[in-house]
């Protein structure tokens, strides 16, 4: 390591500038310093560009039921900024329906639309024939002995039903919820084999915590009514949403620097975190000291800095929180127009969960005749990436032929890979009582949690900047100054 440098005194230092990050020293004052470990800020919302065209580190979009946050995207944007009716499809069954799956059924094989009703009605009132499935009550006690640990599935020849679910008072878990929600056919079709690609883990060790608003809900009246006709718009909470015109989802973030009056420092990775002493050190032997740190970094990083000067208690919390990974394969096609969709989910056996239509964010990320399309792949230590490289992106481009996306004859301008460790933080079980742990220790040496990966929370950007804000009114009081 360089020989360290003692640094002038910081009242606030923020580490990392990603939305939550960018959004607390926004709502700072010019004594506040953020460390970004990057040569660009936008952490998770950053985007590159390739040969004319913007991808997005994953899909990004921009929505919110919050007044302030509206605001915000007209001051971080201006007129670069225009807003859809959502396009969001699934492909299963060698067809595309509309999202959410269980509110849009028309176009599906009958058999199917039969099977989902069924477990719809079944779901919601009991076994149309009027009898309980043998054991349910046995079934019963099973799941809620297996999700006592978070991480045991039911045993693989017990038949989950939604009458054996009625028997719990609420849902232990995802799976209970999904099934306990909208029956047997929905769950079988989509929501299970879906969300199984997607966490890679049992959705027993799941809580169902984090669902709220997430899931669109609909009604058993709505479901019917979404089999007998198409569905003639989209339904839930990001239904019209907004995305910059140029620039890609990295404009939105980028919006920030102008209004900053702080100082960001880039390519400024923390090795080193003292509580103790509250001194940040960088890789370069710079060390700064503080009176409040926020920090909007992986927590499991976060701890990791601090080396032994973390209790075990912390460092055991920290090492037992799990995530999910994504890498997106990018792929810049010769040929405009291939779908007018936004995104697309695939349950069935495809590598990607979901492709984002980079293209048709804006139209300002493709260059003329080409085509962005994101591959979205999930992976995790329960289920490693099957291929690499030229192979992981040949197996995307045959699935993209398979489900009629792409043809033989399309040609690529350009391709590339982001991978993005820190994804999807998992709310299994133990998530809460680790998380607080962690916090409850950090609050005692005036270190504030904000963000998705600090907080341990499943957060969308607009959450973040929320999240941002609250940190710097928390930071401003431990300093006593307005913020």
């Amino acid at each position: 390591m360089p020989d360290k440098m003692l640094m002038p005194h910081m009242r606030c230092v923020v580490a990392g500038a990603g939305p939550a990050g960018l959004s607390a020293i926004y709502h700072l004052d010019n004594e506040t310093l953020l460390l970004e470990k990057n040569s660009t800020i936008g952490g998770g919302c950053r985007s590159i560009e390739e040969k004319g065209f913007t991808f997005d580190y994953a899909g990004h979009i921009m929505f919110t039921q919050d007044a302030y946050v509206r605001k915000l995207y007209e001051v971080l944007l201006g007129d670069n900024l225009h807003w859809q009716n959502r396009e969001a499809w699934i492909y299963s069954k060698e067809v595309y329906t509309r999202y959410p799956f269980q509110g849009a059924l028309y176009g599906l094989p009958s058999e199917i639309i039969k099977e989902c009703i069924i477990g719809a009605i079944e779901a919601k009132f009991g076994k149309i024939d009027g009898q309980v499935a043998k054991n349910s009550d046995k079934l019963a006690n099973k799941i809620n002995d297996c999700c006592a640990d978070g991480v045991v599935e039911p045993p693989e020849h017990t038949a989950i039903s939604a009458p054996s679910l009625r028997c719990c008072p609420a849902p232990q878990n995802f799976e209970q919820f999904i099934y306990k929600t909208w029956g047997e056919g929905i769950a079988k079709h989509f929501l299970m084999p879906y969300n199984k690609k997607l966490w890679t883990i049992p959705l027993t060790a799941m809580d169902t915590s984090w669902l709220n608003g997430r899931v669109p809900i609909c009604d058993l009246t709505e479901i019917i009514e979404s089999a007998l006709k198409p569905v003639s718009k989209p339904m839930g909470p990001n239904a019209v949403f907004g995305y910059p015109l140029r620039g890609g989802f990295q404009a939105l973030v980028t919006g920030f620097l102008p209004h900053i009056k702080g100082k960001v420092e880039l390519n400024a990775e923390i090795v080193h975190l003292s509580p103790r002493n509250r001194r940040v050190t960088l890789a370069d032997g710079r060390v700064f000291e503080y009176d409040v740190l926020i920090s909007t970094i992986p927590l499991p990083e976060l701890v990791k800095c601090m080396q032994d000067e973390a209790p075990e208690t912390v460092i055991r919390a920290a090492q037992d929180l799990k995530r999910i990974s994504i890498r997106c394969v990018n792929l810049g096609v010769a040929r405009e127009n291939i779908t007018d969709k936004h995104w697309i989910y695939f349950p069935e056996d495809t590598i990607f969960h979901r492709i984002f239509v980079q293209g048709n964010a804006s139209p300002h990320c493709n260059p003329p005749g080409g085509f962005g399309l994101t591959c979205e792949i999930s992976y995790s230590p329960w289920k490693p990436l099957p291929y690499d490289g030229e192979a992981l992106l040949n197996r995307c481009i045959q699935d993209c032929i398979n489900v009629g996306l792409l043809t033989r004859e399309d040609t690529l301008i350009t391709a590339n890979e982001v991978d993005i460790p820190y994804a999807y933080i998992v709310h299994d079980h133990a998530r809460q009582k680790n998380v607080s742990t962690i916090k409850n220790w950090l609050e005692e040496h005036d270190i504030i949690l904000s963000g998705r990966y600090s907080e341990w929370e499943y957060y969308n950007s607009d959450h973040a900047f929320l999240a941002g804000k609250r940190a710097a009114e928390a930071a401003a009081f431990k300093l006593g100054i307005g913020s």
